[in-house]
């Protein structure tokens, strides 16, 4: 495949995958002017920085600087190279790519597994794994599946499948695919005995795809079928698998996020499948984890809102005290729902329908008032005034531990302590008074650590002529109209950073045939080119941020103009004195005056033109005291002027 091959199949690729739709998949993006805007999912945040321009296909986070086009999106999303991100778009949009690119190998030769090779693995083996449900062999397990009270249709929903018994079945098949093992390995799909040996990881199990935002397979959940007593598997953790970032149900539940704004989340993947199936499709599941940090900051770029769905035991009660510490911090509205005593969500369904889990849902309390209720029960059953207090010291305690150790914002801070307030009919003062008394001092090194934000810029100019025709490049990328006015001055060669030196040579190139350029096309040809997409948008959004092009444009061709006088009076300078110096060597050796004074006659014109040209506020003190010099060493009176006048002045 040719260059231009490569970069038409880049350009199409691009072109079948809107930023919009794509960044879509992991924020939830909301229309800000001409622009949509979103937390970004790069950093941590409370007020949307995170920009996406549809006109011209890039985002741009003003919190943490990322930037860049749908393919540099994807590298920072994924950590992946330019080669695997477009495979990924490619995929996505079912093009097809002629030509593998190579692949680094180990030792053995065996190829080292990309996470574009990981997901193709797994994409491989769910669809085995479902072969495996829908076959005789799976008989068993569909009973279960129907014993559960799962449909059909939402079996084939959620692409549930089965692991058979035997511990080679995958292991075989994979082979009969050419699929190496050491990829099944990394994928947690086989595991290695210490001899090196390997067998299938799931065995006798119902099979769980787990999906990501962008519907790929990333790793798999397993229901045993018989008395093994780790009840649930999951794929250990990988390049493309972390249970701690992921949730289930997250592909089925996008599309109604974005009418509800709420999630639902559950602790259990029937609890979120039975959800599903009764009509409560914004459902999510954790991966058999607690609620992390990383699924609350997740949430919030999709939904306003989270329902926590808990049993009403003690296990229950225990997980959501551990997730009200980890949702308070984030600008996320909580609440939480108890299913009644001795059921699960999933029971609850079958037994009662919707209306069983509608009912619940809607009894749900915010998250304080829920721990306030909580915290009230456990001491204040004599009703003494010491129980109150110490449910009122207990309950302060744990929110002022949670704030304090997480939270930073204080904006999210003020509406905390509000209506923890309210709750117990305290003021705010007294409300952080005796949070102060309880939490004693806060972490104040952890909380500068959460505050901190990666930084990126772009890098400083090396001298004033790069930082000039940056401000030229920033305006044409934006508005490439203004080329004409430009072109006797914007050299590429003359920009002082390498990307910029490409960029700039590109943009040119394109203006020069086609008087304008499609952003499109530039990205394409720079595509493999690392950094370029993050350059380009960062020098999109500074010549956007500034606006007034003319006026830029017109600052910028000063300061090159001044720059450039600058730079032929001290050329000159360096001639003159040059001459000078020959010229005080010849004085020694020859008598005739008049040949000194042609031979420093040209460089000194020079010099005094380039001086009244120039503003610069020592050009004549410059001049004047070589030019006196000189004339002493020729034995001229101290009177002569810079010109040889020798008129008094």
């Amino acid at each position: 495949m040719t260059v231009r091959d490569l970069q038409q199949l880049t350009e199409k690729i691009r072109q079948a995958n809107d930023i919009v739709d794509v960044v879509g998949s992991f924020v939830s993006l909301k229309p800000a002017g001409k622009n949509l805007k979103g937390l970004c999912p790069f950093h941590k945040e409370k007020t949307p920085s995170f920009n996406v321009m549809p006109d011209r296909q890039f985002y741009k986070c003003f919190g943490c600087n990322a930037a860049g086009d749908v393919f540099s999106f994807i590298q920072q999303r994924e950590g992946v190279d330019f080669l695997e991100a477009r495979e990924i778009l490619a995929r996505r949009a079912n093009i097809s790519l002629d030509a593998p690119k190579p692949q680094p190998t180990r030792s053995g030769g065996t190829p080292t597994a990309t996470k574009a090779d990981l997901e193709r693995v797994n994409q491989w083996a769910a669809k085995w794994f479902r072969q495996q449900l829908l076959s005789d062999i799976g008989a068993a397990c569909r009973e279960y599946v129907i014993g559960r009270g799962l449909t059909e249709a939402t079996a084939e929903q959620f692409e549930l499948g089965f692991a058979p018994a035997g511990w080679d079945a995958l292991k075989i098949a994979a082979a009969q695919k050419g699929i190496a093992e050491s990829w099944l390995v990394e994928a947690g799909l086989l595991k290695q005995k210490d001899d090196g040996r390997t067998y299938d990881a799931f065995r006798n199990r119902l099979i769980f795809p787990i999906h990501d935002a962008l519907s790929r397979v990333i790793g798999f959940g397993g229901r045993a079928l018989d008395d093994d007593p780790a009840k649930y598997l999951n794929s250990p953790q990988s390049a493309l698998f972390d249970k701690s970032r992921c949730l289930y149900g997250v592909r089925q539940a996008r599309d109604s996020w974005k009418a509800s704004r709420r999630a639902v989340l559950t602790e259990g993947y029937m609890d979120c499948i039975m959800c599903h199936q009764a009509g409560c499709t914004d459902a999510i599941a954790t991966l058999g984890t607690a609620l992390t940090a990383e699924h609350a900051r997740m949430l919030t770029r999709y939904v306003d809102k989270a329902t926590l769905l808990f049993d009403a035991d003690e296990a229950g009660q225990a997980a959501a005290d551990r997730a009200i510490p980890v949702v308070l911090p984030e600008k996320l509205e909580v609440d939480i729902a108890n299913v009644p005593e001795g059921k699960d969500p999933a029971d609850l369904i079958v037994n009662q329908g919707k209306e069983g889990i509608d009912k619940v849902l809607t009894s749900a309390l915010p998250a304080l008032t829920f721990k306030w209720r909580t915290t009230h029960r456990q001491f204040h059953s004599a009703g003494t005034d010491g129980d109150k207090r110490r449910a009122v010291e207990a309950y302060l305690a744990f929110i002022g531990q949670a704030i304090n150790d997480r939270l930073a914002d204080a904006i999210q801070r003020g509406f905390i302590l509000n209506q923890v307030g309210k709750l117990l009919g305290l003021s705010v003062d007294q409300v952080e008074r005796q949070l102060r008394i309880v939490t004693r001092r806060q972490p104040a090194g952890e909380v500068a650590e959460r505050n901190q934000r990666a930084v990126g810029r772009l890098p400083k100019p090396v001298d004033a002529t790069h930082a000039a025709l940056r401000d030229v490049l920033a305006v044409l990328l934006n508005q490439p109209g203004v080329f004409p006015a430009v072109d006797d001055v914007f050299d590429p060669l003359r920009f002082g950073d390498a990307l910029e030196v490409k960029i700039a040579k590109m943009v040119r190139e394109e203006i020069s045939k086609r008087r304008t350029f499609e952003m499109s096309a530039l990205m394409s040809q720079l595509a493999e080119t690392p950094g370029a997409a993050q350059r380009i948008a960062d020098l999109v959004v500074l010549g956007e941020t500034r606006g007034n092009f003319d006026a830029t444009v017109e600052g910028a061709l000063a300061r090159l103009h001044a720059i450039e006088r600058d730079r032929q009076l001290s050329s000159s300078l360096t001639t003159w004195k040059n001459a000078e110096a020959e010229t005080s060597e010849s004085d020694r050796q020859a008598d005739d005056a008049s040949s000194v004074i042609e031979t420093e006659s040209k460089p000194l014109a020079t010099v005094q033109r380039v001086a009244r040209e120039s503003n610069h506020f020592a050009a004549r003190r410059h001049l004047a005291a070589p030019s006196i010099a000189g004339a002493k060493r020729r034995g001229a009176s101290p009177s002569e002027n810079a010109t040889g006048d020798t008129r008094q002045p």
